[in-house]
């Protein structure tokens, strides 16, 4: 039987909640729902590698000039990137044609207008249906199903983002926190040849709830030698949004922090002179944004269809500082870090899979990511 609403229901106090069901890790129904509801209404990071042949620029690169299109897949779902021919606008699509579902672009090309390789169905660059042999003269045609679905989508710091409802928060919205936390630091903008994707063990929910979860750093992460000496664990702060949560801590050496006159002064501690360590943000359903001295690490944990029990892991890298990106291993403890977390979420799936694995509890003090994350999945799946 399909997990109900009732069985994953999370209150909306956290003193009472409890975490979603194991099977809602597990089972490849509600996987099926979620990529239906969660990933079909949220923004998602277009991959930088995918069906783009051998062209090895950045998305914004290759749609740069007018008329260019680019095939580009998003969680098993075939779409493109298409520039206006006449207004330079930058669209997506469904890259499946109208008539007879035939893909419309097989690769990167450029012109005025688009035509189907299977009919001949032809389409301009904001998507309108403008011929086809056969249909001149045919009443009530075009319907409005003949045009292709115009799908939100926007570039941000050289990264493009596509959401697949058109009713979806904007945007603009959707960023308006995290640009506020930004508008001091200079924008990272040299793009590291460190692009990795790679599979790894657990459900996609596992590795948001873990990078949410401020209670197992002192465990997972522990000292000597671990994060938790890193950072001054008694300043670590959570603060939650709408569509995204910012955790950020004072570092425990002032010289492994930013600059205050990158941040906004609220992030200022005129009292003790600590630094900030690091912005982490983590946006709905399944992006990280970690802003360090050194620059930005991006990390996606996409859902694999079919798959439950295991995530593709995005990693994107962006330097503001060559030579403190080269340290980020010793004084950041990116690799370190990112080993303990995949080691521990692959006991984590051994234990969903046991049969043997109770809803739990938050603790109020320390877990308000993870509530605000397993309360948002339970009501975007369920609505």
């Amino acid at each position: 039987m399909p997990l109900t609403a009732a069985q994953c229901h999370v209150d909306d106090d956290i003193r009472r909640a409890e975490t979603l069901p194991a099977r809602a890790f597990i089972d490849p129904e509600f996987l099926d729902r979620e990529l239906e509801t969660v990933f079909r209404t949220s923004w998602q990071l277009l991959p930088e590698s995918g069906a783009r042949g051998d062209d090895p620029r950045p998305l914004e690169e290759q749609t740069a000039s007018r008329g260019t299109r680019v095939p580009v897949s998003l969680l098993g779902r075939p779409l493109f990137l298409q520039r206006g021919w006449d207004d330079d606008t930058l669209r997506a699509f469904p890259n499946t044609c109208t008539h007879a579902w035939f893909p419309l672009v097989l690769g990167a090309s450029r012109g005025p207008t688009l035509v189907c390789g299977q009919h001949g169905r032809r389409f301009d660059c904001t998507g309108r249906f403008v011929s086809q042999p056969g249909f001149a003269g045919l009443e009530g045609f075009p319907r409005d199903c003949d045009h292709l679905t115009s799908l939100q989508v926007a570039a941000w710091r050289r990264m493009m983002f596509v959401n697949l409802d058109p009713a979806a928060r904007s945007f603009t919205d959707t960023w308006s926190e995290i640009e506020a936390s930004l508008a001091q630091m200079p924008a990272p903008t040299d793009r590291l040849p460190s692009e990795e994707v790679r599979e790894i063990a657990g459900n996609w929910k596992q590795h948001a709830w873990n990078y949410l979860d401020r209670f197992h750093i002192g465990y997972i992460h522990r000292p000597p030698g671990g994060l938790a000496d890193a950072i001054d664990l008694g300043s670590y702060t959570t603060e939650r949004y709408a569509d995204s949560v910012l955790q950020w801590v004072y570092a425990a050496r002032p010289e492994d922090g930013f600059d205050p006159a990158w941040l906004p002064e609220r992030f200022h501690d005129p009292h003790k002179g600590r630094r900030v360590f690091a912005l982490w943000w983590f946006v709905w359903p399944n992006l990280t944004l970690n802003f360090y001295p050194w620059g930005l690490s991006v990390n996606v944990y996409q859902p694999i269809p079919g798959r439950p029990d295991a995530t593709r892991f995005l990693w994107y890298q962006w330097a503001i500082d060559r030579e403190k990106h080269a340290q980020r291993d010793k004084r950041w403890l990116s690799s370190q870090v990112d080993a303990e977390d995949v080691d521990a979420l692959a006991q984590v799936s051994r234990g969903l899979r046991s049969g043997f694995a109770p809803r739990g509890r938050f603790a109020p003090d320390d877990e308000h990511g993870p509530h605000w994350f397993h309360h948002k999945v339970a009501r975007t799946v369920f609505g």
